[in-house]
C-alpha cells in the first residue's frame, strides 16, 4: 500500500551559531505558491515516506558531523534549492537509486498530479548533482467539523556517497520551515523508522485497521445470518468513468464530520483513476443496469475498490447500507474465482463488517504500523491549533453535561496554557495552569489533541502527568479517542 538546509546547505556548526537556514531557488525555478486551498488527496507521497534507516544510517549521531565531503578537508557548501522541471530526470535516478524505486511510469504518473508542481520538491545538490531530495505535498484533511491544511512528506532519501551529513535533516527542517510559511497546520508522513523523527517534534498518530476471512467463509455467514441477508438485490457491476459524479457523491456522503479522511476533487479523484493503483471498482446499482450520468436520478448506490486479495475501499450511500454487504459477496465470488482464498477489507474500526469476519472465523488488525510503517504527524503550531479546536471543545463539554465553570491546564514542555471552561464558550489562556494539569511533552500533546489516545491509558502509562483527577476527568471530556482514520485509497 502506498508524500536541510542552506542557502545552500549550511554547516552544522553554521547552524547551531545561529544563522538561517535559506532555501535558494536556481535559475528562473517558479516561486512557490503560498496558502494554496483545496487540494486534495493524499496526505503523503503515494509510497510514503522511505526514509530507510540505511539511507542516513540508524544512527542518529551520525547527523550532526557537519557536512562534508571528507574528514578534515575543506567543507563543500552544498545548496538546497526548490526544484524545477528540468530536474526530474535527476531526481528519477535519485529515487531508483536509494529505494529501487517507483517504477517509471509511477514517476511520470506522479507528475500528473493535479496539483503537482516542480516546487513541490526540495533538493540538495552538489554542483549540478542531486544528492538528496524530499517531495512535498498539500492536502486538505477532514477534522470532524474543522477542515485542516496538511502538508505531507515523502521520498526523502540521500545517495549512498553523500550519506552521514545530515542532509536528511536540514532537508526536514527546511520543509517545515516552508509549511509553516505557507500556513498548513499539520506535517504527515509515513515512515519504518520513527524514532529518527521523534526528536524533531513528530509523534506516532492515526491507526490501520483491517480484517482478514477466507472467502468461503464471509460468504457462508453473510448467506445464513439473517442480520447480513439484503431486502432487495442490487445489479453489481464493474464501474465506467463517466460514472465519476457517482463515486464524489458517495464519498462526500461518507466523510462529511469524519476525522482523518482527505477531501478529493474531480480533477484529483480522476488523477486517482488514472495512476491504476487498484484492480477494480465494483458498483453497486439500485434499478435497472444504466449509466449515470444525471446524478440527480442516480442509480448508483454503493461502490468497492478492489486490489489483488484486499478491499480498500468499501462505501454505500447513508439509505442503502446494504448495498456494502452485496459488494462484498460479488468480491468474495470473484476471488474464489481466481482461486484466492482470503479477503482482507480495509474500513474504520467502527465498521459493523468487522464483526462479519469475526463471525467468518477471521482476524482484525487495528496498530499504529502497518506492514512496518508508521503514520506520524507534526502540528506545526500546536497553540494555533488549540485555540481553533475551543468551539469543538465546547460542543464535547455540552454534549457531555460538564459541570461548568472549570478549568483544564496544560504544561507543554514547559510552556503553560489554561483552557477555561464555561457555559458559553472555551478560551485559551497564555501563561497559566490553575490548580488542575497535565503536563506532557509536544509529542503526546499532539497525540492528545487529535484524539489518538485515551486519557486514562496515557496517565496510566506516565505519558501524562496529572495534578489532580480533576484534571483527568475534565481531559477525558474534552479530548476522547476520535475514530482517527484515512482512506487506504490515496496511499497506493
Amino acid at each position: 500500500m502506498s508524500p536541510a538546509s542552506s542557502g545552500v546547505a549550511l554547516l552544522e556548526a553554521e547552524a547551531t551559531s545561529g544563522q538561517s537556514a535559506v532555501v535558494e531557488r536556481e535559475g528562473d525555478s517558479p516561486a512557490r505558491p503560498a496558502n494554496r486551498s483545496g487540494l486534495d488527496g493524499d496526505g503523503v507521497d503515494q509510497d510514503g515516506l522511505k526514509a530507510c534507516a540505511e539511507g542516513e544510517s540508524a544512527s542518529t549521531e551520525s547527523l550532526a558531523t557537519g557536512i562534508f565531503l571528507e574528514a578534515g578537508s575543506r567543507p563543500d557548501r552544498a545548496r538546497v534549492v526548490v526544484a524545477k522541471a528540468g530536474d526530474h530526470p535527476s531526481v528519477f535516478q535519485l529515487l531508483t537509486a536509494v529505494f529501487q524505486g517507483p517504477s517509471h511510469d509511477a514517476f511520470l504518473a506522479s507528475l500528473e498530479d493535479p496539483f503537482y508542481e516542480p516546487c513541490d520538491r526540495l533538493l540538495v545538490k552538489h554542483g549540478t548533482q542531486v544528492a538528496a531530495h524530499l517531495h512535498l505535498t498539500k492536502r486538505v484533511m477532514h477534522f470532524g467539523p474543522l477542515r485542516l491544511g496538511v502538508s505531507g512528506l515523502g521520498w526523502l532519501g540521500t545517495l549512498p556517497e553523500f550519506r552521514g551529513h545530515g542532509y536528511a535533516r536540514r532537508l526536514l527542517a527546511t520543509a517545515e520551515g516552508l509549511m509553516r510559511e505557507e500556513g498548513s497546520e499539520l506535517g504527515m508522513l509515513r515512515t519504518r523508522i520513527p524514532r529518527y523523527f521523534r526528536r524533531d517534534g513528530w509523534a506516532v498518530c492515526t491507526r490501520r485497521c483491517w480484517s482478514r476471512a477466507g472467502t468461503r467463509e464471509l460468504l457462508a455467514q453473510m448467506q445464513s445470518q439473517r442480520s447480513w441477508r439484503t431486502p432487495t438485490p442490487l445489479n453489481i457491476r464493474p464501474w465506467r468513468q463517466v460514472e465519476l459524479p457517482a463515486l464524489m457523491r458517495i464519498y462526500r456522503q461518507n466523510i462529511g464530520e469524519a476525522f482523518g479522511a482527505l477531501d478529493r476533487t474531480e480533477p484529483y479523484w480522476r488523477w486517482l483513476g488514472s495512476r491504476k493503483g487498484f484492480d477494480q471498482i465494483l458498483v453497486a446499482i439500485d434499478g435497472p443496469d444504466r449509466l449515470e450520468l444525471e446524478d440527480t436520478t442516480s442509480p448508483i448506490v454503493g461502490y468497492a475498490v478492489a486490489k489483488d486479495d484486499q478491499i480498500i475501499e468499501l462505501l454505500s450511500a447513508p439509505d442503502h447500507p446494504h448495498a456494502r454487504v452485496q459488494l462484498l459477496i460479488r468480491a468474495c465470488s470473484e476471488a474464489i474465482e481466481r482461486d484466492v482464498h482470503a479477503l482482507s477489507l480495509h474500513s474504520p474500526a467502527h465498521d459493523p463488517l468487522h464483526e462479519l469476519f469475526q463471525l467468518a472465523r477471521g482476524t482484525q488488525w487495528h496498530h499504529e504500523s502497518f506492514e512496518g510503517e508508521y503514520f506520524m504527524v507534526k502540528l506545526l503550531d500546536p497553540i494555533g491549533f488549540l485555540r481553533r479546536l475551543c468551539p469543538e471543545l465546547h460542543r464535547r463539554a455540552s454534549d457531555a453535561a460538564l459541570v461548568r465553570p472549570c478549568e483544564l491546564g496544560l504544561v507543554v514542555e514547559g510552556r503553560r496554557h489554561l483552557l477555561a471552561v464555561s457555559r458559553r464558550s472555551v478560551k485559551l489562556l497564555p501563561r497559566r495552569t490553575g490548580r488542575s494539569y497535565l503536563r506532557c511533552n509536544v509529542a503526546e500533546f499532539t497525540r492528545l489533541v487529535l484524539g489518538h489516545v485515551e486519557v486514562d491509558e496515557a496517565v496510566r502509562l506516565g505519558r501524562l502527568q496529572a495534578s489532580t483527577r480533576m484534571a483527568v476527568d475534565v481531559a477525558r471530556v474534552l479530548f476522547p479517542r476520535l475514530p482517527l482514520w484515512r482512506p487506504p485509497l490515496d496511499d497506493l
